[in-house]
């Protein structure tokens, strides 16, 4: 994979030249805003090696074939452009700068993956792992998963990988986080996606109703007559912890439920009802 060009910067450059080439990039192509994940995976690994002395050196003598060990990554990277645009602190910042320390030549970094609740990834978790590790020793660690972790992020520990090698560092442990989908919520972005089922005749007169989101807050919400399938209410500040350190927004997706009217005596009764509500309009016109 060649870095520079994915940065579309010369092998010359120098590290201001190195950090405004991904945060251009990066603010681009970043998957809140809609980029491509892989994408803007390729961009973070080129700054990774490019903006740390030690693994761009390793690097350009690889490239020019003189060996090497391999690069591991996480799916973010510590520099984020969103956080420093907007000033705040990255709740991820403590886990994705250790990969900025990893030593030259280590032993081997290990890989789990572990798999948490939708309610878990909003609210933060811990979890304990126990593996092996490839000395046959066997490793256990607390896995903490902070508010607002994305299906399919990596959290980086350093120090807890292979240990093979007595005369080498020990290599790093990369969670990857999977997160299981929900039939109540949806996320889009750093938006928690709620869904309210009304009757039609709520729908029509309008009514209030309480929600419990997932970490137990009530949310009132106040729906007006005539609302109207799809319609959707923000409410600002009550969505996942994002990377910037600020919460996103809670948006509260109507949907009006028909039930079905099989007996004679409801059917006619509403049809009566349609016909006032329909004269009425009518002469409100």
């Amino acid at each position: 994979m060649d870095y520079y060009s994915i940065l579309g910067i010369k092998e010359n450059a120098d590290q201001e030249e190195i950090k405004k080439a991904y945060k251009k990039l990066a603010m681009k192509h970043h998957p809140d805003r809609g980029g491509d994940t892989k994408l803007f995976q390729s961009i973070s690994q080129a700054y990774d090696v490019l903006s740390d002395h030690d693994k761009r050196s390793q690097y350009d003598a690889e490239r020019n074939g003189f060996g090497g060990t391999q690069f591991h990554f996480t799916t973010e990277h510590p520099f984020d452009p969103f956080s420093q645009v907007f000033g705040g602190q990255s709740p991820f910042e403590q886990f994705f700068r250790q990969a900025q320390r990893q030593h030259r030549i280590k032993n081997r970094d290990l890989n789990l993956r572990c798999t948490i609740t939708f309610k878990q990834s909003f609210t933060g978790t811990e979890l304990e792992a126990s593996y092996q590790l490839p000395s046959g020793k066997q490793q256990s660690a607390i896995i903490r998963v902070p508010p607002g972790v994305m299906n399919g992020q990596s959290i980086r520990y350093q120090g807890m990988g292979d240990d093979t090698h007595s005369n080498l560092p020990r290599g790093d442990l990369i969670v990857t986080v999977m997160v299981e989908s929900s039939t109540e919520y949806d996320r889009r972005g750093d938006d928690l996606i709620a869904y309210l089922d009304i009757n039609p005749i709520e729908a029509m007169i309008g009514c209030a109703k309480i929600i419990t989101i997932l970490d137990d807050t009530a949310v009132r919400i106040t729906l007006n007559p005539g609302i109207q399938h799809g319609t959707e209410y923000l409410t600002r500040g009550k969505g996942f912890k994002n990377l910037g350190g600020y919460p996103g927004n809670l948006i509260v997706q109507v949907r009006i439920i028909v039930p079905a009217v099989t007996d004679t005596t409801h059917q006619e009764k509403l049809l009566n009802l349609y016909a006032e509500i329909n004269n009425l309009a009518k002469s409100n016109t």
